[in-house]
Parts: structure tokens; sequence; C-alpha cells
């Protein structure tokens, strides 16, 4: 492996090759730029390479794990630009193959031995190859058909290498760049770093596999693989061979005669059931994940990227399709603002109007016109125009929903989501505010409760030592500041007015005082003296040009010639 300087030096180098310099400058690569000539790129009609389009060079240049990180972000619409997210979808992890005796040696290492002993038939020639392991087709001694993952070797090694590199480039860029911070980039590599890892470890996928297929126990249309434990290991997955078309493929299912538009609902109707239903779901359900059957059925495959949604964000996401369905523009943002607080405040007038131009979309059209990805693009342009950053699993969600209406628009030009989650909603309503869930919510509440009354007096405690100690620290926001200042300037200009004028009416008063004859001409005599029009007038001038005229009409009234 080399060395976290020589890496370093080797990621300058690429970004600075790609015409993005000013980038490794801004993620702290400095000094690791000497003697690096910044390069103007041309593309094929010598005009200058677009920013995504050179972004996308240097992931790939960078290697697998940062190809990873780019088709990771291409989810993160709530943080990128759409013509960076849709480039870096254009990044593919297919790598080359190692050789068998490295994937034999493996396996044995893994299972204790030899592939031709463990399994009836096994291919030495890989299905398909990627950056951490490849694809063997295998069968078992029963005969049935199987599919062997194996980890490649020194691929966890590098990975986790890249992943230290990963999270000590955040940091960096996080000191050093403002838009890093406002992204809070530390905790996108670390959400990253999480997934990675576990992708790394095949027990995890089969985990996936399992629990979706526990899930989809009852659902007739949609099935998942079986894993076979007793051949599955971190570094190799074993899993049932699914066979079939693959289910953007309109010409095969026309073919074997296989209703299109049925297989487009069923498919979305299991998808958007694993969200809103069980909170669990396959986040990456492209065509090359999902098959049919001659007979229909619907195979999903590749577990390695899920979502989990708690009951709380399942929640948040239900009311936000209420509150849209219902065109409240006011419970639209406030559950935004759940599902993706703010780090800083927030401008909720503002917000809520943005929110009306996403309603005005939604209203314009049927419900069944209603194009999810142009929803989608809607959202996530708001919540990056007000700096709102989703949680990763939601965003995953929001990507998945775009993938799967573009698969069932692929065999449906008619097709739309939403007439399938019309369908789901009251489903996931009801068991919303079913008895169980709710017992488990007051359970949860209660929980909370109780811990909170039982560290309340410590943490009170602590509270009091704090300040008997280093006292109270008061931090104002700078823009919040200049409104104070604005307030106390226009309130200094009033009181200067006042007193200034309240000095003339003590002298007003004083001559009217020393000449007796002009107290005659006077209305109402009464009002006028140094202990109450000079006080009045004072009050009145000081708390603005409204009652400074309405004075100044009455001194005008009272005063005859003087």
């Amino acid at each position: 492996m080399p060395s976290v300087t020589a890496r370093y030096r080797r990621i300058a180098e690429v970004l600075v090759r790609n015409g993005m310099s000013a980038l490794a400058d801004q993620i702290g690569l400095r000094e690791h730029m000497t003697g690096l000539v910044y390069r103007h790129l041309s593309g094929d009609d010598s005009g200058p390479v677009p920013g995504p389009t050179r972004l996308r060079r240097a992931l790939e240049d960078l290697g697998p794990t940062f190809v990873k990180l780019g088709q990771m972000l291409s989810t993160r619409r709530d943080m990128l630009p759409l013509e960076y997210t849709a480039e870096l979808e254009k990044l593919q992890t297919s790598t080359s193959p190692v050789t068998y005796p490295q994937i034999a040696e493996t396996i044995r290492r893994e299972l204790g031995a030899d592939p031709h002993e463990l399994f009836d038939e096994f291919e030495e020639t890989p299905l398909a190859s990627a950056s951490i392991g490849q694809a063997h087709k295998a069968r078992l001694r029963d005969g049935t058909a199987v599919i062997v993952k194996v980890r490649k070797p020194g691929a966890a090694e590098m990975i986790r290498s890249d992943l230290d590199l990963m999270k000590s480039l955040a940091a960096l860029a996080s000191r050093e760049w403002s838009l890093a911070r406002d992204a809070d980039i530390e905790s996108v590599v670390a959400s990253f770093d999480k997934m990675m890892r576990r992708e790394l470890d095949y027990r995890t996928e089969a985990a996936n596999a399992r629990r979706l297929r526990r899930n989809l126990a009852e659902d007739r249309t949609v099935h998942i693989p079986r894993v076979y434990d007793e051949l599955t290991t971190s570094g190799v997955l074993t899993e049932q061979f699914v066979t079939g078309m693959r289910i953007t493929d309109a010409a095969a299912l026309d073919a074997a005669r296989i209703n299109r538009r049925k297989v487009a609902h069923d498919a979305t109707d299991s998808l958007l059931r694993m969200v809103l239903v069980d909170g669990f779901f396959h986040a990456d359900p492209h065509p090359g994940n999902m098959f049919v059957e001659s007979d229909g059925t619907i195979w999903l495959i590749d577990f390695g990227m899920v979502g989990t949604l708690t009951p709380e964000v399942r929640e948040h996401l239900l009311w936000l399709a209420v509150a849209l369905g219902r065109q409240d523009e006011d419970a639209v943002a406030s559950a935004l603002l759940q599902l993706a607080p703010p780090r800083r405040g927030v401008d909720r007038r503002r917000l809520t109007r943005d929110v009306s131009e996403l309603v005005d979309l939604i209203t314009e059209k049927p419900l069944g016109e209603i194009s999810v990805a142009a929803v989608v693009e809607r959202i996530t342009a708001l919540l990056r125009r007000h700096r709102l950053q989703l949680p990763a699993d939601v965003s995953s969600l929001l990507r998945m929903l775009v993938l799967t209406e573009s698969s069932a628009i692929a065999l449906d030009p008619d097709f739309r989501v939403a007439t399938v989650l019309e369908e789901v909603l009251p489903i996931a309503i009801g068991e919303l505010l079913s008895p169980d869930a709710l017992a488990r919510r007051m359970g949860s509440a209660s929980r909370t409760a109780l811990r909170l009354g039982s560290e309340l007096p410590q943490r009170a405690l602590r509270l009091l030592d704090d300040y008997e100690t280093r006292g109270v620290d008061v931090h104002i926001d700078a823009a919040d500041l200049d409104k104070v200042i604005t307030r106390m300037e226009n309130t200094a200009d009033r009181l200067i007015v006042g007193m200034t004028m309240s000095a003339l009416l003590v002298g007003i008063s004083t001559v009217l005082a020393s000449q007796p004859s002009a107290v005659g001409r006077m209305r109402d005599p009464l009002l006028i003296g140094a202990g109450g029009t000079t006080a009045l007038m004072g009050m009145l001038l000081a708390a603005g040009a409204g009652p400074v005229r309405t004075a100044g009409r009455f001194v005008r009234r009272n005063l005859r010639g003087s």
C-alpha cells in the first residue's frame, strides 16, 4: 500500500490533471500540489469539458472506492445539482476479474474445501466482476443452480485504506472550505464508510436478502432468491440462481405474452410496500437487478444496497404525502423540516413560498399524470436552496422511486407511480395507526420520558456546576446583530429628537410663564408648562414620526401667533 502522503499527492495530481486544481486547493491538498500544472481540458467540440464530466473522470481515475463514492453521491440530489448527479450515475464499478486460482484459494480459506469438492459444477469463468468481488455460476450436489460471489484478494484492505483516507480528506475539507462544512461532508463520508464496510462482509448482504424474503413471503408477484447459509461467509456468498428476462426487455416480454402493464404495477406496488409498510427496501432496483419469469413472476437480486426507515421517518413521509395530496403548504413545509432538520436557522416564510410552487406542480395535473421524477427534482432543489440535508436512507429512497418509475415507464409509457402510491397509502396509514403500532410508539415515549426523568436531576446539577464555574457565555449571530444595531440606531435617533424637542418646549414654557399676557391667548393653558406639556411631548416624540406630527399639530392649534 502507498503511504498516506503518496496517496494525497496522487489525488492532487488526478484533480489537477482533470482541470480541478481549485477543488484540490479547497479540500486542503495545497501542500501536495507543488510542481503540478493546471490543465485546460477540451471536449470533442474543442470547447471546455463541463464540471460534472471532469468530476466523473477524476473519480474513475482514483479507483473503485472513489467510483463507489461517486455512485453514492449520485443519489444525493439534496446536495448536488441535477447535472452532477446525472453524470455520476454513469459511473460503473465493473473491473477486470482476478484469476480462477485466486478465487479457488479464497473459497478454500473461507469454506474449507476446493470449489469442485463443494459444488457439483463450478464455472471458472466469472459471469461478472466488480470492485469488491466477482460472481461465478455453480450447481449444488442436488442439481440446484446457484450464483457464488467471491471477494477479490486484497479488495478489503485496499478499500479500508481508501476509506480512512477519505475521512481524513473530509476533515481537511471541512476546516478549509465553508461549502464542505455547510454540506456536512464529514457526515456524508461517515455514512459512506459505514455502507462500504458492510458491503465488504457478504454476511450483511445475506441478512438483507433473508429479511426481504421474510417480508415478501406472502407476496405472490415478487420473489427474493434463497441464501445458502452453509456456503456463505464474510468472503463468499452463495444464493439461488435467478433466470428470466430483464424487466425492461419489452420485446422479450411481448414474445412471452406477458402483460407489461401488470408487471409494472406489481413491481411498483411491492417496492412501495417495502418502503411505507415494512420500512426496509431494496435501494437499487435498476433493470439489471430485476428479472421476469415466463409466468410473470418478478425476481429481485443484489442486496448490497438497502435502505432502512425508522417508524418516525415513515410517519413523516406519510404525512408529507398526505399534506401534498391536501395541498396544505404549511403541513408540507413542516414535514420537510421533520425529515431534514436544519443545522441552522431557516426562513420559514420563504420555505413555505417555495413549497407553494411544489404544490402548484402537483395540482396542475391529475394524480395519474404526475411524474415522480419531476416531484423529486423539485423537492431536492428546494432542500438545496434552504440547505436542508436528508438522511442517507431517505436520499436512497428518492433515487429508488425515480428508478422504479423509469423501469415502469419502459414497460408502460402511460404508467405513473402516483397511481400505485394512492393504493398503498391507505394500507400504510392503517399500519401506522394500528393498535400495535400505537402501543409501540407509546412504549417508546414512556421509555424516553422515564430516561429523561431519571437523568434530569443529574443534568440539572451539572448545569449548575457549569454555571458556578464558568458563568454564562452569550453567542450572537452576526446577521442577528445587524438587526439589533439597526433598531438601536433608530431608537437613539428618536430619543435625540425627543430630548431636543423637550428642551425647546421647556424654553417656550419658560417664555410663556414670564409673559402672562400671552397665556390668555391659549385655548387650554393647563397643558402648557414644564411639568405637563414638556414631558408629554418628549415621550410622544421619542415614540416616532407619527406622534411627532400629532404633537406638532397640537402646539400649532394652541399657540396663536406666538
